[in-house]
């Protein structure tokens, strides 16, 4: 961070440092005598510096109360900060902005936001910063006051100094078609393809376009779009085409094209290098990404071969309001026979199905507390059943599975999930520890299971910053 001449630092002798990497050099140098004129038991002139020109409140908390025998943790203390990547991972929805600053050397985020309800009364902002959630509510018309505010609060709570601190925004864009199979570094192109995309994802990308125009107009580094169905590019054709005229699939896009994959593709990276300190190469996974949106992915060999959602997120698993998997002709029928429109069957299918249609309840925690009624223990039931389902189907089309992940807000916490799935692949020679289970230990199976069952934690936006380094070679 780059600062105005009034804000250097003036030293005993007139000399001036500029900035943080002047001040790492100054210390390292420095004689005893010259640094406690400076640091001493009534002040500390570099913290606060640091505080109040660079605004960095944590840096000056830290090094506040050290001394001379400390310079050398001093030094290493600002060199860490002078180094530290920090990359801002921003997610537009139709009415919500949901963003993360990571830092990512030590892959902390030391605030997390969202924004809801834009341009509806009930709008609200919650942060998290270091832990400490706060929220209030607030008045926002539109993505661009929504990143305005965003801004404002990563400013007013000291989390940056100055927003030339970021280094690089990442943007989680839902549907890159079959044109964008990578992440890719964001200009006005790219957004023109992106508007002609909207077709496929009508409900999600014009939220993540318009959030990606506003974060451009204020930050002047580099923008970079990850896609959640870039991971799923992988899928062979035979799995990804559905079986309708080919003409369909060539001048209409339709096919199989998953989501889900920041995370998927994190998860399994995790347990890749987990497998490669047992010297295991080229395994089998199955992740199963559980929460109010669910999809379970095969992955071989690192590379995603084949997933539950389809052309859009509705496909597969039984999810919180999503009905999953359904018989097409079901939406005809219905249709015609209730003279429903398009708009009504669609909110049927996508907000009144799934586990809130069988039971009354979204939220797997509700349905555990009434499972002694009958359509909570269905709603169970089923959302169990579809699990073991695609498990089966995809330990086929593996010719054997390795490893089982559960993750997502019901794959780590909802054992009693796991129990019903995975006693069904007990002829696997799977063999869960039910204690381990309970616990949701990070491995649930004991040490003789031919299969190794993990539970863990995803973490979309840290796949997101990562992405986004890797593609400006930071």
């Amino acid at each position: 961070m780059k600062i105005n001449p009034e804000h250097y630092f003036v030293l005993q002798g007139s000399k001036v440092l500029k900035d943080l990497d002047e001040l790492v050099h100054f210390l390292k140098v420095v004689d005893k005598k010259t640094f406690e004129y400076h640091v001493n038991d009534s002040k500390n002139d570099f913290a606060n510096w640091i505080r109040y020109v660079f605004k960095n409140k944590r840096l000056a908390e830290a090094i506040d109360d050290l001394r001379h025998e400390n310079i050398a943790l001093m030094i290493e203390l600002i060199e860490k900060h002078v180094r530290e990547m920090q990359i801002l991972v921003v997610n537009g929805g139709s009415s919500s902005l949901k963003f993360q600053l990571i830092e990512l050397t030590s892959k902390n985020a030391p605030v997390k936001g969202m924004i809801d309800a834009i341009n509806l009364d009930r709008c609200n902002i919650t942060l998290t910063i270091n832990g400490e959630t706060t929220t209030r509510s607030v008045t926002i018309k539109n993505h661009e006051e929504a990143v305005a505010l965003m801004i404002s609060d990563l400013l007013e709570n000291n989390i940056i100094g100055d927003i030339s601190e970021i280094k690089a925004v990442g943007h989680r864009v839902v549907h890159g078609g079959e044109t964008y199979t990578e992440p890719i570094i964001i200009d006005s192109k790219v957004i023109e393809r992106l508007k002609e995309l909207i077709v496929l994802a009508p409900l999600h990308n014009p939220a993540n376009i318009s959030c990606i125009e506003a974060c451009m107009k204020i930050f002047h580094c580099p923008h970079v779009a990850v896609f959640d169905t870039a991971f799923h590019s992988t899928i062979p054709k035979e799995k990804f085409l559905y079986g309708l005229p080919y003409e369909y699939y060539e001048n209409n896009k339709i096919r199989k094209y998953g989501f889900h994959g920041s995370s998927h593709k994190y998860i399994a990276g995790m347990i890749n290098e987990f497998f490669k300190i047992e010297n295991k190469k080229n395994m089998k996974l199955i992740i199963c990404h559980l929460g109010n949106g669910c999809s379970i992915t095969a992955v071989k060999n690192g590379k995603s071969l084949n997933t539950t959602m389809g052309f859009t997120p509705l496909d597969g698993l039984i999810m919180g309001t999503r009905c999953g998997h359904l018989d097409p002709a079901i939406s005809i029928h219905l249709g015609t026979t209730l003279n429903l429109s398009y708009e009504q069957m669609d909110k049927i299918l996508n907000k009144k199905s799934g586990l809130l249609g069988i039971s009354g309840h979204a939220d797997m925690r509700d349905l555990h507390k009434t499972a002694h009624e009958e359509k909570s223990k269905l709603a169970m039931e089923m959302f169990a059943d579809r699990i073991i389902h695609y498990i089966g189907a995809y330990v086929a089309e593996m010719n054997g599975v390795d490893a089982i992940v559960f993750t997502g807000g019901i794959g780590e916490n909802a054992y009693y999930i796991r129990e019903m799935v995975l006693k069904n692949f007990t002829y696997l020679d799977l063999k869960l520890d039910s204690k381990k289970n309970e616990k949701n230990e990070f491995i649930i199976t004991g040490k003789d299971s031919l299969v190794t069952v993990f539970v863990m934690s995803t973490n979309e936006e840290l796949e997101i910053a990562t992405e986004t380094k890797k593609v400006l070679k930071l």
